[in-house]
């Protein structure tokens, strides 16, 4: 039954993303070029937002939107820009969601990870030019999203 679980959230994952207009934040763009993206969903973040805490070696983000799905799974997204207003760093927060299974989600969408032994472990998006890592916080796991480093 598991199994069969997984196997549909990962079919989910595959038409998502269409629909989805976060993800197509790219990197280098500016936080009204990611609010008008948004259709006016963005807001400050505050510190009671799960997805605006600054993740160790991550950068504070400015702005979140809560209220989306990936991988269908309600989620809420965060977005850090630098000094000069470009996109750096993207978080995606998934409340009750268990580190097991969002890294079975990604292994399946991205396969293994960049260093299988690294802890914690870090995936490849070649089509985003993205890493991504996931860790486990209180109440749920974010996914963090910076730019690749050339690996």
């Amino acid at each position: 039954m598991r199994i069969l679980a997984l196997a549909t959230v990962l079919v989910i994952a595959q038409a998502t993303p269409a629909l989805c207009w976060w993800q197509y934040a790219e990197w280098g763009l500016s936080s009204r070029q990611i609010a008008s993206a948004s259709g006016g969903r963005t807001a400050p973040c505050q510190p009671q937002v799960p997805a605006c805490a600054r993740l160790p070696g991550g950068a504070a983000p400015s702005l979140f939107v809560d209220g989306i799905t990936m991988v269908g799974m309600p989620a809420s997204a965060a977005f850090a820009f630098d000094a000069g207003d470009h996109l750096i760093q993207t978080v995606v927060f998934f409340s009750g969601a268990t580190p097991d299974l969002i890294e079975k989600l990604l292994q399946g969408i991205h396969g293994v990870p960049v260093d299988p032994q690294a802890t914690p472990p870090i995936w490849r998006d070649a089509r985003r030019d993205s890493e991504i890592t996931p860790l486990a916080v209180k109440d749920g796991v974010m996914l963090l999203y910076r730019p690749a480093k050339g690996r």
